[in-house]
């Protein structure tokens, strides 16, 4: 995540006790974007999976992201009408 980066550096001269706070990386169980141009939609799919708890990733495939991207955008399309 660059929040963390950009927080990070925004206040390095900062001076605060930050040792009850960190920062984990989980990349176990979670599908990995081999096109760095698809990485919107698998994070707006993962923010949606999340949310309605659904913690079985294993459909979420590099093969089926097209289909998921066309399905948003119908779905943000129909939004607007």
């Amino acid at each position: 995540m660059a929040l963390p980066f950009m927080i990070r550096n925004s206040f390095k001269y900062v001076s605060m006790d930050t040792s009850k706070f960190s920062i984990k990386i989980v990349s176990e169980g979670f599908p990995q974007v081999l096109k760095i141009e698809d990485s919107g939609v698998y994070a707006l799919k993962l923010i949606e999976c999340h949310a309605m708890r659904i913690v079985d990733l294993t459909k979420l495939s590099e093969e089926k992201i097209a289909i998921i991207r066309e399905k948003l955008a119908v779905d943000i399309f129909s939004e607007l009408q």
